[in-house]
């Protein structure tokens, strides 16, 4: 944030506050963007990724794994299609349910999420570890949470 920002009398702590959320935000969301590239996927794929392979061995239907993304707008059909055209993904017919078509982690799913996370520790949340204490954390945490109700 510039200085002028800063000393702007007409912005509240408040304002100052989500205005540096949302620069935190860009900030972050570009570190993990490259890291996603590597392995050329998106943040929505990633999500879903991650929350299946949270899931396993259980499988996930499309109705649960749009329940559970956090980018409510994407079209999750065609996100996890594309995830199975890279074999991140399998689909199964559901066995109680011959309508239902339930999606579990791959194995190379499974790695890539693994590797992912691993560069995510060393450069993303690892430093904010090392610069932020647990305590602080889950007052932020809180704060943030109260801000999204």
């Amino acid at each position: 944030m510039t200085d002028k920002i800063k000393k702007d009398p007409r912005i509240s702590k408040q304002q100052r506050m989500v205005i540096d959320i949302f620069h935190t935000s860009n900030f972050l969301d570009n570190k993990f963007s490259k890291i996603l590239k590597k392995y050329g996927i998106t943040h929505a794929q990633f999500n879903i990724i991650k929350n299946l392979q949270a899931a396993y061995p259980e499988p996930l239907s499309v109705k649960e794994i749009k329940e559970s993304i956090m980018f409510t707008n994407s079209d999750v059909t065609r996100l996890i299609d594309r995830l199975l055209a890279k074999e991140l993904l399998e689909r199964e017919v559901c066995p109680k349910n011959r309508r239902k078509v339930d999606i579990k982690i791959s194995t190379k799913g499974s790695k890539i999420i693994d590797e992912i996370m691993i560069e995510n520790e060393k450069h993303v949340s690892g430093v904010a570890e090392k610069l932020v204490s647990e305590e602080e954390a889950l007052f932020t945490s809180e704060i943030l949470r109260r801000l999204r109700k």
